[in-house]
């Protein structure tokens, strides 16, 4: 495939704000990679194969960017330089990184040590034979924050290798632990299910909660909101399926008293994917009647039940009494 190297002079060009480098744009200059120093450069886009570090150290002003590292194939160009670290500025306020690379080599090291940062959009494919590493610092800026871990290996023995090598995760929750909006989905959700004596850190601003499951705890999940001192709404993506082995929950049991946020700050309840089973309805009952401030429950039932169950479900669900007066339900096929 041809591949177009930009003019090096491009890559110090004083009054350049914005840049956006896609597909066929070429950064591989091997080992005569160009000197950069972009000094007004604020935003930036790249959907390549590799970057350079030298790239990131030349732009010291760099406020946005969004960085989607593309799956490299196993042939590598003449005069190709592997680096397997890439350390974000320091200077970012907003993070779009996708990264498909690690999928091509045994070590990869991401830094994200950015302490002005707000928003973060992390999405990361990943092998069970992979030894990615990520380091991370303190975000005390942050107002949102999206974590997607995409698992490769679809048959990986989902209690062994998958969550030792992602065992970065439990950090980078801490991490997050100022955010006011956060999502993580499945495979993430999965890394802190089976992360061993984890701890939820204290979200002391969280207001918007998104969970994706593919294995339905409550524990979990009631550990997560005693953690949550003023969330006001939560939405639950339900992906179990009935061939799925069980998975234990390697957490302590929760306290007995219901989450201070769910009688006093909790609005909006949403679970998608809703199929009955007792875990899920008891959850459920457990937020109607404790929520005392609920305005909302909304159950998106699953698409592939019978017209029969679906009516039994919205019977059952509807028959349990509330904490709040004003709590509407609502149901959606």
């Amino acid at each position: 495939m041809f591949r177009m190297n930009l003019p090096k002079a491009i890559f110090t060009c004083t009054s350049l704000t914005s840049l956006v480098l896609k597909h066929d744009i070429s950064l591989n200059y091997g080992l005569e990679f160009p000197d950069v120093y972009l000094p007004s450069l604020k935003n930036l886009e790249l959907q390549i194969d590799e970057v350079d570090k030298k790239f990131f150290s030349g732009c010291p002003v760099l406020e946005n960017l969004k960085l989607i590292l593309q799956h490299m194939s196993s042939v590598y160009p003449e005069g190709y330089v592997y680096i397997p670290t890439i350390q974000m500025p320091q200077t970012l306020k907003s993070l779009t990184f996708e990264d498909h690379s690690t999928l091509c080599h045994e070590i990869n090291h991401r830094v994200i040590d950015t302490p002005s940062l707000e928003y973060l959009h992390l999405k990361i494919m990943t092998s069970v034979f992979s030894e990615l590493h990520m380091s991370v610092s303190h975000f005390p800026n942050m107002v949102e924050a999206h974590v997607d871990i995409q698992e490769c290996d679809s048959r990986v023995d989902i209690n062994g290798a998958f969550f030792e090598h992602v065992c970065w995760v439990p950090m980078l929750l801490q991490a997050l632990r100022e955010t006011e909006l956060l999502t993580l989905k499945r495979y993430t959700t999965m890394c802190l299910f089976g992360a061993p004596a984890f701890k939820f850190p204290e979200f002391h601003y969280l207001l918007y909660l998104e969970l994706d499951f593919q294995f339905f705890n409550t524990n979990f999940l009631l550990n997560f909101l005693h953690s949550c001192h003023v969330l006001e709404a939560l939405v639950i993506y339900n992906w179990e399926k009935l061939y799925h082995l069980p998975m234990d929950y390697n957490g302590p049991t929760p306290p007995t008293m219901v989450p201070s946020c769910v009688t006093s700050h909790l609005k909006n309840f949403e679970f998608i994917e809703y199929q009955d089973a007792a875990a899920e309805r008891e959850f459920v009952a457990y937020l109607l009647q404790g929520g005392l401030v609920l305005e909302t429950v909304t159950i998106q039932l699953k698409s592939n039940l019978d017209l029969e169950t679906k009516d039994n479900i919205v019977k059952g669900l509807s028959a349990i009494p509330r904490g709040s007066t004003i709590c509407r339900l609502n149901f959606f096929d």
